[in-house]
Parts: structure tokens; sequence; C-alpha cells
């Protein structure tokens, strides 16, 4: 997509030199301006391995960026997709995703903008862009992650999703299934993954870690957290 609004490179991956804060959800509520996120561009980035992990343990490095002769497989390629649902404090609520080409847009409503669709587990993954100069209009934002094909549990593929403030440290949730971590799938199989949450609280917002997962896709998490949309047949389709 190149370099976008405001001077955005809209391929970029997370590759800086960033120091990284592990999340979890016994962490509790962290202050996005304390992270240093309250304003300019809030970057939500989605690496994973392109091949379901089925024996033996690499490190998150190895698994998230492995070299183009390593790990090569006939098998299916990994898909995660990367995804926010966003309600406004005027009410309005909907969804940024790739299902449906819902996109959104960086410089005007949603301002929150999907970079691409990443079907193969490349090194820069999946990216979320949220200008928080516009976070007057919002009241939640929760991203959620999706295991479209490839592999049966999302704890399985060596997924992160970071958040990269203008400043301070990353933030780095692993989706493994972690002790901590909420799961109604039966059989311990995940599709999705409600992973965090960004909650208005008076006029600062709030960061807390969900690390929920699920047996289903978005219609499970919307109803899990009352969003409320219409989803309609399909993957992932919504009316709104």
């Amino acid at each position: 997509m190149g370099t976008g609004v405001s001077g955005i490179d809209w391929n970029s991956g997370g590759q800086q030199p960033f120091t990284r804060i592990g999340l979890s959800p016994a962490d509790g509520d962290r202050s996005l301006a304390r992270s240093g996120a309250s304003s300019g561009t809030l970057r939500v980035n989605l690496r994973w391995s392109p091949e379901e992990r089925r024996g033996g343990v690499r490190s998150l490095r190895r698994r998230l960026d492995p070299s183009p002769t390593q790990g090569v497989s006939s098998g299916p390629k990994v898909d995660l997709d990367l995804g926010c649902l966003y309600q406004f404090t005027d009410g309005q609520r909907g969804v940024v995703q790739a299902a449906g080409a819902r996109h959104g847009d960086f410089a005007r409503p949603p301002y929150i903008r999907l970079d691409r669709d990443d079907r193969t587990g490349s090194s820069t993954g999946e990216n979320l862009f949220i200008s928080m100069d516009h976070s007057a209009h919002f009241q939640r934002l929760l991203i959620f992650v999706l295991l479209a094909g490839g592999a049966d549990d999302i704890t399985k593929v060596g997924a992160a999703v970071t958040l990269y403030p203008t400043s301070g440290p990353a933030l780095e949730l692993r989706l493994d299934g972690s002790p901590g971590s909420a799961s109604s799938s039966a059989g311990g199989r995940s599709k999705s993954c409600a992973a965090v949450m960004i909650q208005r609280t008076g006029t600062e917002f709030a960061l807390k870690t969900e690390a929920k997962y699920f047996p289903g896709f978005q219609s499970e998490i919307d109803k899990a957290y009352n969003w409320g949309l219409h989803w309609a047949p399909g993957p992932g389709k919504v009316r709104i």
C-alpha cells in the first residue's frame, strides 16, 4: 500500500528494536497515557508462524520470523486475520476486518485502518493503525484474531499481538493459551481470540488484556462482549 496518511508507512511490521513488555490477563488495567499511546498512531501488529506447531518448541522470535529456507512444508499455510470491533461515544458500532473488505479508514471514521490481509504468515504479518488523535470519538475498541485456515487451534501457531505506541515499550500478548487465559472452546480447540480491550474511563483510556478464546468466530466474540452487530451467514460478514 506504500506510504499512507500523515507519513505512515503502511508496510511497517514492527521490526524496529523496541523494548517489549509481555501482557497477561493478570496484569489488570493499564493506562494508555502512561504507556505512551494517548496520541499519535497506535499500531497493532499480528504475526504468526506459517505452519502449525506440531512438535518441539521453537523460540517466539524464530517462529514469528523464520528464514526462507527453514520450516518449508507442503501442507496448507496457517492463515490468521486481525480485526477490531469499535464503539463510538455516540453509540455507533462497527468492525474493521478483512472479511467483507471492511479495511476502515485512518483519516475519517472509524479512524482505524487495516493494512492488508496476509494469508502466508509473512515477517510483517497484519497491522491495524489506530488514530489516537481522534480518540475523542472512541468509547471502546476490542482487538481480536481469527484462525482463517491451515490449523485447528489458534494457540498452536506461535501467534503474537503487539501494540506499538508512539513512545515507550511495545506491549506483546502471545496467543498461546497460557495459564490465566479464558477459553470456552470444546476440546481446547480455539478458532478465535479476543486479545485486548481499549476502553474509555472518563477522559482517559485503559488497556485490558482479555486473552479469551472461542470455538467460533466474530459472532461469538460479539455476543460475549454485547457488541450488538448483526452477522450475516458466511465467513464473518456483518450487516451494519
